[in-house]
């Protein structure tokens, strides 16, 4: 929601020309148009006073009108102009450009009622880039990244800096498994774009945990979930995604993916089995 109206942005110098002109012209229409009507009714008015009168009804509002109205709308200008400035500073990363954690947040707020996936992205080794190249190619490794995110997401995908290395991204109405694809398609992006950045030599890698939305969850519970996908994407090599399942086990912040409690359900079924078979011959 806009905090000023439409009406009082004014953005340039022709705005505050057209809009001061406009308010001279009403400035000095109304009081001659109503002055003219008035001198009507006085016919042995003579025409020297007539027009003397229209003329003074006239120069004064042409002399007041223009400075006051044009010092006017040039505060005006300026209170846009900050306002403008504040309201990038509460969307915008100013480094990377993408939305902030907070007002990321908040959009995901509003669409979650739509379902969606919610992927979590974190740059691999980043403090080693840091360390071994400078805070100042950190800061371009990052822009890297956020370009990336920009440029291979689709169009309505909401993406974030949550902070540091890490950032933030919801697909609205994308199945978690559908995003995996969008995820693989990420990482491979970050390879080719992060192989040399600033000049250097980086080899920059993603990481990325997937979880998606379910409207028993909260959006918290649920970039939890991503969170410990991630984790799990970095313990197992990263450059690399994780998708947590619905039937994914949690121990500690270690995840056993879906397939593997499958095989150990199947195992123990075989050797239960395998054990009654035994028991009957022994009898």
């Amino acid at each position: 929601m806009d905090i000023q109206p439409p009406l009082l942005r004014i953005t340039s110098n022709r705005q505050i020309v057209v809009i001061s002109a406009i308010i001279t012209s009403i400035s000095v229409a109304a009081p001659v148009g109503s002055i003219a009507i008035a001198l009507a009714f006085m016919p042995g008015l003579p025409p020297q006073a007539y027009w003397g009168v229209l003329a003074l009804a006239t120069i004064i509002p042409l002399v007041i009108a223009p400075p006051i109205a044009a010092g006017a709308l040039s505060i005006l200008r300026l209170l846009t102009i900050t306002i403008d400035h504040l309201d990038n500073c509460v969307r915008y990363d100013p480094l990377t450009t993408v939305l902030s954690r907070v007002y990321l947040l908040g959009q995901v707020r509003q669409q979650l009622a739509g379902g969606g996936s919610f992927l979590m992205i974190d740059a691999d080794h980043f403090k080693s880039v840091n360390d071994t190249f400078g805070h100042d190619v950190g800061d371009e490794a990052l822009k890297c990244l956020a370009q990336v995110l920009k440029t291979a997401l689709p169009t309505d995908a909401l993406v974030g800096r949550l902070g540091g290395e890490e950032f933030g991204v919801f697909l609205p109405r994308v199945a978690d498994y559908d995003a995996g694809s969008v995820a693989d398609g990420l990482c491979e992006a970050m390879r080719h774009s992060g192989r040399v950045i600033a000049g250097h030599r980086i080899d920059l890698t993603i990481s990325i945990g997937v979880a998606g939305h379910r409207s028993e969850r909260t959006l918290e519970q649920t970039m939890k979930l991503a969170d410990k996908a991630l984790y799990h994407a970095k313990r197992t090599g990263r450059d690399r995604y994780h998708i947590h399942d619905e039937d994914d086990l949690v121990r500690g912040s270690e995840i056993i993916p879906r397939a593997a409690v499958h095989q150990a359900r199947e195992a123990a079924v075989f050797f239960a089995d395998a054990s009654r078979r035994q028991f009957r011959k022994v009898i």
